[in-house]
């Protein structure tokens, strides 16, 4: 799992730490942790100064098995976001006019399964109750 940290000196020592500052989803997303909820873990390289943001992966263990400096990840991350012109209101807009749309699709599907769903026990119910009939002297 990929985490963004921040590297940081442990306050009651001189040892510096990994402070997990987000974490990504299996969706992609990332959830970002709480101020005074980070995880953190020991981190006894010195290839990156303290206060440097950094990209690292944890293995299944959850021992560090890659770091690499997040420059070139958050400028990736600010040039498809946040460069004007990339997400505009009218882009918010346009998105959520495509939401509702799924979700008016997805309701409307969802009906008409309901209704095909009641058709066929009602048939059932019609088969069952001539068989029935039929069954009887």
């Amino acid at each position: 799992m990929r985490h963004l940290a921040q590297i940081q000196r442990h306050p009651q020592s001189t040892q510096p730490q990994l402070v997990f500052v987000a974490q990504e989803q299996p969706d992609g997303s990332w959830l970002i942790h709480d101020q005074g909820d980070r995880p953190s873990m020991v981190y006894s390289q010195t290839e990156f100064a303290v206060g440097a943001l950094v990209l690292i992966q944890l293995d299944k263990q959850r021992q560090l098995a890659s770091i690499q400096d997040a420059t070139d990840w958050l400028l990736n991350v600010v040039h498809h976001y946040f460069v004007p012109g990339k997400i505009t209101p009218e882009f918010v807009q346009q998105e959520q006019k495509k939401i509702e749309t799924w979700r008016q699709e997805m309701t409307a599907q969802s009906q008409d399964f309901t209704r095909r769903q009641l058709e066929l026990e009602v048939r059932r119910e019609q088969l069952e109750a001539l068989e029935r009939k039929l069954s009887d002297p």
